[in-house]
């Protein structure tokens, strides 16, 4: 990637987001900056952390990959990173499944991973599900599903759980009774305070059909019983390759997006639910997608910032798979929606209201010439933006200020590369750059001749 790209990859806040657009330090080089009297003035929370030995970012990488999963740290500072698949989409081709069984650390600050060989493991998978539970300093993973590399067939599908302990970097599987998830992938999970929560996913261990649910479960992480959980209000429709995030501060969780037993294709759920965990009771939003944007969508991320005070909450929803429904669809995507509710009051009384477009994305420019010939300016990219993507792995930090992105599946193969996105000011700032999977023209190569070279 050239310097000039490089330069503008996600340092600039856009005026559109609501505020002036500023340049930026890279965080991971940069020192803190300095107040009254040359004090240090503590980094915002919501900003990459600061690194202090750049030299430490020297080493391997993952692979390439899709249908991964991680989780953060308390201190946002570490990403845990599980599994996935290896395997390579060729365009017409249907690839055979490389499901992985690696684990991999990610410091946040300076770039650098760190693959942990640990003696005991979840075994290969990959659409499973990861959640932080800061309470204890660690990770959760749930379910997923495995298929040997280069088979067909059926999937052998997973609903066991199991702990990344941040310190002592080992994997536990936690043992578990009571009324378990069905084993499955595709669910998505949260952790709130001694409880995992997990909604839906697909029981169907074939690869050619779907069985989205809509059941929730809740394991005590105190007593390691698990109870399914009878919901009250209105219950979303089965889905999976949905989004499901927590506000800690408010004990409540949503539901998002999403596909049914159709999610090869669509049409996707452009809906979004509330849960009060308490109460275990659904609310349905009348949340609107603004134009241009207005499209269901599946492989997602959904982070809830909890704000401060009366501060509004701010749900924020990236990139993932659109339904290709219309001339400014673009399949992958990049862009990232914001939506403010307030702090305080019931969400059943709350009235229709509308996402907002924070960060625009790749916008649509040409059609393709044929089936898998796109054209290099099939999008204007997004400069200051990310590879468009969907099935990456995504976590946000504990109160939702920020968020990590790792891989995924993009329009040119898989990605290897991580970013970070604060929330206060809307940008991007790159953890760890990675050629693989990027499209042309975000290369800085002047002399594209298609999409993907």
């Amino acid at each position: 990637m050239n310097a000039r790209v490089l330069a503008l990859l996600g340092l600039v806040v856009l005026a559109a987001c609501g505020g002036e657009p500023t340049s930026s330090n890279d965080a991971s080089t940069a020192g803190p900056s300095s107040g009254v009297g040359g004090s240090p003035v503590p980094e915002p929370s919501s900003a990459k952390p600061v690194c202090a030995n750049p030299e430490s970012a020297v080493g391997p990488i993952p692979s390439a990959r899709a249908d991964v999963a991680g989780a953060l740290s308390p201190d946002g500072r570490e990403l845990v990173l599980f599994g996935g698949d290896e395997a390579i989409v060729v365009c017409g081709d249907a690839p055979k499944r490389a499901h992985v069984g690696d684990t991999w650390i990610l410091d946040t600050a300076c770039g650098g991973f760190a693959e942990v060989k640990a003696g005991v493991a979840p075994s290969p998978r990959a659409r499973h599900s990861m959640a932080s539970d800061p309470t204890r300093g660690r990770a959760l993973l749930f379910g997923g599903r495995h298929r040997a590399s280069g088979a067909t067939g059926s999937y052998t599908l997973y609903g066991d759980v199991w702990s990344f302990d941040f310190v002592s970097r080992a994997w536990t599987e936690l043992q578990t009774t009571g009324e378990a998830p069905s084993p499955r992938s595709n669910s998505a999970a949260i952790v709130a305070g001694d409880t995992l929560w997990v909604f839906g996913g697909s029981t169907s261990a074939s690869g050619l059909s779907f069985t989205p649910k809509n059941d929730l479960h809740a394991l005590d992480l105190e007593t390691g019983v698990w109870r399914r959980v009878t919901p009250a209000g209105d219950l979303p429709e089965s889905r999976l390759f949905h989004a499901f995030a927590l506000d800690a501060a408010r004990g409540r969780a949503f539901v998002a997006f999403g596909g049914d037993e159709n999610a090869f294709v669509g049409p996707f759920f452009t809906d979004l639910y509330a849960l009060d965990l308490a109460t275990a009771t659904f609310t349905r939003l009348d949340a609107k997608l603004p134009a241009g944007h207005g499209f269901g969508r599946i492989k997602l991320g959904l982070a809830a910032r909890s704000g401060e005070g009366a501060e509004p909450v701010r749900l924020l929803a990236f990139g993932g798979h659109d339904d290709v429904n219309g001339g400014s669809a673009l399949g992958n995507r990049n862009d990232v929606l914001g939506l403010d509710l307030p702090a305080t009051g019931e969400l059943a009384t709350l009235g229709a209201v509308e996402w907002q477009v924070l960060r625009p994305g790749d916008t649509f420019q040409k059609p393709p010439k044929a089936q898998c010939d796109f054209p290099a300016d099939f999008v204007t990219p997004e400069q200051m933006g990310v590879e468009r993507r969907s099935a990456f792995a995504f976590a946000p930090t504990t109160k939702g200020d920020a968020f990590v992105v790792f891989g995924g599946d993009s329009d040119c193969g898989r990605l290897s590369d991580a970013w970070w996105y604060d929330t206060r000011t809307n940008a991007w700032t790159p953890i760890v750059e990675s050629l693989p999977g990027l499209t042309c023209l975000r290369t800085g190569n002047p002399s594209c001749k298609s999409l993907c070279g």
